[in-house]
């Protein structure tokens, strides 16, 4: 990490940062091959980081999305910082997930949506949507990510519905994309789960992976007695239960998990993403850490002054992903996280004082009603 230094916007929340701009201009011929050229740098970036330079491309895609997303342009107008007046990736105005929830401004470029990714919560909540022209750099950074993993080539079974029941959703797009071997791998269906495609595997005695959000996971060990899983089996679990009445540490989960399925804690891996985001973060074991790949970069700011913090200290992570060319690249969370030398982070929680999110949580919804 950096020194001490301010990360200018980085700290804003108020969602009355994003003015209604003008309406936008037909976008330009120009534009249009920067944005594809963009996209080009950034996949040879994701398979030849060593050949590139981070900071580079980060300052050239701010300056094109300050260019074509008007709304992310009044805001960065509106904090002092426009791409002239920075020097390093590390200063790039991050929006605020917030950001996402106002659908009168969306985070959108020159392109017309085709897909659409939706923030998990119930009906009368509002939900943030992440709006994509194409889903092709999206797709292919998540299997780029999930290749560096080298996690072992298993049977996949998921426990969320499909990308056809729920199109609107990042995590079962994931799922989707990621695929599997069987015809109907998805064990979630019109809110009730449908385990025979895992009974089946369970009884051919070869290891399997199993991928679900946390509370579908605890819902599962509620539903049935202790289902241990085929030697070699791993566990893939994302999206928290905070915002919950549940109140359980990521090592006693971790040790439910071990107990019930019959797999060691080194076999249980948490994904670190978010609909905001195109890339992910893979923490494997009750006390592992997480790790982005290479295009995409985090930041632990200190909640009160906005300055960066140095490894070692609590503070706001944020998160510079190159992937997400459509929409802004640097994104504010509202989850704190201790830096660590080697580029990893722990993540300690979520602010209390932030609403409640979470892909879990929808599919908590859904099994509770």
């Amino acid at each position: 990490m950096g020194g001490r230094q301010r990360v200018g916007g980085a700290f804003i929340t108020g969602e009355s940062q994003f003015v209604k701009p003008p309406p936008m201009s037909e976008s330009s011929n120009n534009s249009r091959d920067q944005e594809d050229l963009l996209i080009q740098q950034v996949r040879k970036f994701v398979i030849s980081p060593e050949e590139g330079n981070f900071g580079i491309l980060a300052q050239d895609l701010y300056k094109h999305q300050f260019s074509v997303n008007l709304p992310f342009q009044r805001y960065c107008q509106t904090i002092g910082r426009s791409p002239d007046s920075i020097e390093s990736w590390r200063e790039i105005p991050a929006v605020p997930t917030s950001a996402f929830k106002l659908p009168e401004f969306p985070l959108v470029g020159l392109r017309p949506t085709i897909k659409r990714f939706l923030t998990s919560g119930t009906t009368t909540e509002i939900r943030g949507a992440h709006h994509f022209p194409d889903t092709s750099l999206y797709e292919y950074s998540l299997i780029e990510t999930w290749k560096k993993q080298n996690f072992p080539t298993l049977t996949h079974l998921y426990l969320t519905p499909s990308p056809v029941e729920l199109p609107e959703s990042s995590l079962s797009h994931m799922f989707g994309t990621l695929g599997s071997n069987l015809s109907d791998p998805f064990l979630l269906k019109n809110d009730r789960f449908h385990l025979q495609p895992l009974f089946n595997q369970i009884r051919t005695e070869a290891p399997l992976f199993l991928m679900g959000t946390a509370l579908a996971l605890l819902h599962l060990m509620k539903t049935l007695g202790p289902l241990p899983l085929p030697p070699g089996s791993q566990i893939l679990e994302t999206g928290g239960y905070k915002g919950t009445r549940r109140q359980l540490s990521k090592a006693d989960f971790y040790s439910q998990l071990a107990e019930f399925f019959a797999v060691p804690d080194h076999a249980i891996h948490n994904e670190y993403g978010m609909t905001e985001l195109s890339t992910q973060a893979y923490a494997t074991g009750s006390g592992g850490a997480h790790r982005f790949p290479a295009w995409c970069r985090h930041q632990i700011l200190d909640p009160e002054s906005g300055y960066e913090l140095p490894p070692g200290e609590i503070g706001y992570l944020q998160i510079h992903d190159l992937a997400n060319v459509h929409s802004v690249a640097a994104i504010r969370t509202q989850d704190f996280a201790i830096g660590h030398e080697d580029g990893s982070f722990t993540l300690i929680g979520r602010d209390p004082g932030a609403l409640p999110r979470g892909c879990s949580r929808s599919i908590d919804h859904s099994l509770s009603s």
